[in-house]
């Protein structure tokens, strides 16, 4: 996996297929600019719900990481930055590993001001326990507010499984059999057995 920074001319010259995530941020006079996940964890193989999932959870994962790992350095050397923008992206793009569109999110044109994905100070004390159940729900918040559970399919539909019962006749003689045969094997009655009221036994012909 990797992460590209682009600047305006970069972003303009990027392939209109690029696989992967791509965040545009607003420039001025047009020139944006624009953060680049590719690689197999930001890639979808398929257009589904949990594909989208799995993509989504390893960006906002990284941002965590990043974040965190970032805090730690500015201890020791205050002049350590990640590439990695706090500000929220003025339009989202995600694209498979085959470079089709999945979704164009334009947060413009959206009731959505931010998207959640820099954690706060706050996520960034949770314990690594908390943090992977946070990082879970902040997905999946992301998930509703793309509208993904909507516009998705939850997994690809799998083919209808090959019909293998029997003909009804078939099934009546099979379950037939088992039952003449238990009845022909038990014996009438046991021999020599003595009845309860005490009477003497009485011998049965073969």
């Amino acid at each position: 996996m990797a992460i590209s920074k682009l600047n305006a001319e970069q972003f303009a010259n990027m392939a209109v297929n690029a696989a992967g995530v791509v965040f545009e941020y607003a420039g001025k006079d047009g020139k944006n600019t624009a953060m680049h996940f590719f690689g197999a964890d930001y890639e979808a193989t398929v257009k589904t719900q949990d594909e989208m999932f799995r993509v989504l959870r390893n960006v906002v994962t990284t941002f965590w990481e990043v974040k965190t790992k970032e805090s730690l350095l500015r201890e020791s050397n205050d002049g350590i930055r990640s590439k990695l923008r706090a500000g929220t992206p003025h339009r989202l793009i995600i694209r498979t590993s085959a470079g089709i569109t999945v979704k164009i999110f334009d947060l413009d044109a959206s009731v959505w001001a931010r998207i959640g994905l820099m954690p706060t100070k706050k996520d960034l004390e949770r314990s690594a326990r908390d943090r992977k159940k946070y990082i879970h729900n902040a997905t999946k918040a992301l998930m509703e507010a793309l509208n993904f559970r909507v516009e998705l399919p939850k997994d690809i539909a799998q083919p209808e499984e090959v019909q293998t019962e029997q003909p009804a006749e078939q099934v009546v003689a099979e379950s037939a059999m088992p039952v003449a045969e238990t009845v022909a094997e038990q014996p009438a009655r046991r021999r020599g057995r003595k009845p309860r009221n005490g009477a003497e036994p009485v011998a049965v012909a073969a």
